[in-house]
């Protein structure tokens, strides 16, 4: 199997996973991921293989627009992802097991290129007491900053965060109860 194709591939997932939970977009944009790696691996038509990259790309465009990822990180993507020359229709035999070992970074939330002014300087007094504490401590998770805002919920706090993460102001990391912010 195609080793650019899977680190391609799996950036792209990566990126996705940095898109607003539950918007349609993300999940869409998640499942044409799949799918590709699925025709891919199955040796479908190639002209399947195209289209199906031909549409992602088109999620990730209207995803940058959105300022979900940077222009900078939607090139290497959509230059990978153009460049994906699947070999024939050689897809694994089943009793051979395929191995994907990627060894991909989670790619930072990027600051959009063009953010409403309101996003860029109108931080509540709870939301800039965030952006100070990590800029001392680096990064911090959301039991960090409890101790911080000790009168404010967990709800209130992650609501914050992700007005931030809008902003372009922090970035989210890792994964399940190990996510982290920090600045960007």
């Amino acid at each position: 199997m195609d080793e650019n194709f899977i680190k391609t591939i799996n950036a792209a997932y990566v990126l996705a996973e940095y898109f607003p939970e539950a918007d349609p977009l993300t999940i869409k944009t998640k499942e044409k991921v799949l799918d590709i790696s699925e025709s891919f691996i199955m040796g479908a038509d190639l002209d399947k293989i195209k289209k199906d990259v031909d549409v992602l790309l088109n999620y990730l465009v209207m995803a940058k627009k959105l300022g979900w990822i940077s222009v900078i990180n939607y090139l290497i993507i959509s230059k990978g992802l153009e460049n994906i020359k699947p070999v024939g229709a050689a897809a694994p035999q089943t009793s051979v097991e395929v191995e994907v070992k990627a060894e991909l970074k989670p790619l930072p939330q990027p600051v959009s290129d063009k953010l409403p002014s309101k996003q860029k300087s109108n931080l509540t007094a709870r939301q800039q007491k965030i952006v100070e504490f990590l800029k001392q401590k680096e990064r911090a998770q959301v039991a960090d900053l409890r101790q911080v805002l000790p009168n404010v919920t967990k709800r209130t706090i992650r609501r914050d965060l992700d007005e931030l993460l809008t902003a372009g102001k922090i970035v989210r990391m890792g994964q399940f109860n190990q996510v982290f912010y920090q600045i960007v």
